[in-house]
C-alpha cells in the first residue's frame, strides 16, 4: 500500500521556487521580431538572401515543420529572408525566443 501524507504535511511544503520569466509568453510574429530586435550580442549574418528561401532550405523546412510550431516555423523565415541567418543560426535563435 502506497503511503499517503496528510493535507497538513503537503501545506508544510515550500512555494515555488522557480523565477518567474520576466517576459510574458511570445504569441505573435511581431512579439518575435521585436524581442530578437533588441536581443544583445546578436550573433552576425553569414547569407545572402534573394528575400525567399533557396531551395535547401525550403527542403529543410518541410522536413522541420513536423516537430515545431508555426511560429517557431515563420519566426525561421523571417530570419533567413530578411536577416540573412542561415538554416541553422535561425532555428537556435528560434529556439531561444520562441521555444519549439
Amino acid at each position: 500500500m502506497p503511503y499517503h501524507t496528510s493535507n497538513k504535511e503537503k501545506t508544510n511544503k515550500p512555494k515555488n521556487t522557480f523565477k518567474k520569466k520576466s517576459n510574458a509568453k511570445i504569441t505573435t510574429l511581431k512579439q518575435a521580431i521585436d524581442k530578437f530586435n533588441n536581443m544583445k550580442d546578436k550573433p552576425k549574418a553569414n547569407m545572402k538572401s534573394s528575400g525567399k528561401l533557396s531551395k535547401r532550405q525550403s527542403d529543410l523546412m518541410k522536413t522541420h515543420k513536423e516537430h515545431h510550431s508555426n511560429l517557431h516555423l515563420r519566426f525561421m523565415k523571417y530570419l533567413m529572408t530578411n536577416e540573412n541567418y542561415c538554416f541553422e543560426i535561425s532555428h537556435q535563435l528560434a529556439k531561444d525566443i520562441i521555444g519549439k
